[in-house]
């Protein structure tokens, strides 16, 4: 089996004080993986090492075949889409969608000067925009979208650059109910695709999970606390333990959904 992600004994300290311990992951290609955590739990710097913005400690880390440290990073790079608000690009609030969405043919933050784009090119940025569900808002400049608009906006851009392996860091944080169903509904889209990237997601709540989701990691402490398939991961006895409160969890047409008992 070929997997998109492969750690290893992968530790990260700061200050002396351990980040991530020990941790064994494997994701295979085109699955969709789910990281959920309490704050603190090493969620943030798992995608920063995933992503190549932070080093491990100790272990090896191999995302798409590439081992880090022994190839360019920025070669690493170019088969990875983040979608991270902390890391986002500070694009001009102006810019159209189009264009922003554009950008990702090139990973610039502007559309090259002098450089023309075929008209092929531009059928892709459309295609991926339409795909989104932002077909109506291809000409609104971008700094006037809203949360949820914004980070289709950015999966949009993302998916221009033909990413291997997708990495979703809460990205449907402050958005309310509806606009994170739409969100969810996209990003489930984007799994049943001919060549679906790998996605890992980050989140705090079950019911930010898409229905493809195949493989849950629970993070605790900086330690892997279980990870497996969700139907066997996501119970209530061990989400309870997860947050140290009493949760019960039930699934409804392949969702899962957390309350506080």
């Amino acid at each position: 089996m070929q997997h998109a992600i492969e750690l290893h004994g992968v530790s990260v300290f700061r200050l002396g004080r351990p980040i991530l311990e020990d941790l064994d992951l494997c994701v295979r290609k085109h699955a969709c993986c789910a990281v959920i955590g309490p704050n603190g739990a090493g969620k943030s710097a798992l995608i920063s090492i995933l992503s190549g913005y932070a080093w491990t400690s100790t272990g090896q880390v191999r995302v798409n075949g590439s081992v880090f440290g022994r190839v360019p990073l920025e070669e690493v790079r170019r088969g990875i889409g983040l979608i991270e608000q902390s890391r986002s690009p500070e694009f001009p609030p102006l810019m159209a969608v189009r264009d922003l969405v554009a950008t990702g043919l090139f990973g610039t933050i502007c559309l090259p000067l002098g450089r023309d784009i075929a008209e092929t090119q531009w059928a892709r940025v459309d295609r991926e925009i339409k795909r989104l569900g932002l077909d109506g808002f291809k000409d609104h400049p971008f700094g006037r979208l809203s949360t949820g608009e914004k980070m289709k906006a950015l999966i949009a851009r993302a998916m221009l650059s033909d990413p291997e392996l997708l990495l979703l860091d809460e990205p449907s944080v402050g958005l309310d109910i509806g606009a994170r169903a739409k969100l969810i509904q996209h990003i489930d889209a984007l799994l049943h695709r001919a060549q679906p990237p790998t996605i890992l997601i980050v989140t705090h709540h079950l019911d930010e999970l898409p229905v493809g989701v195949d493989q849950v990691v629970l993070l605790k402490e900086g330690r892997i606390f279980a990870q497996g398939r969700p139907e066997h991961v996501l119970t209530s006895e061990r989400m309870s333990d997860l947050f140290a409160c009493r949760i019960h969890v039930m699934r409804d047409h392949g969702r899962f959904v957390a309350s506080v008992m």
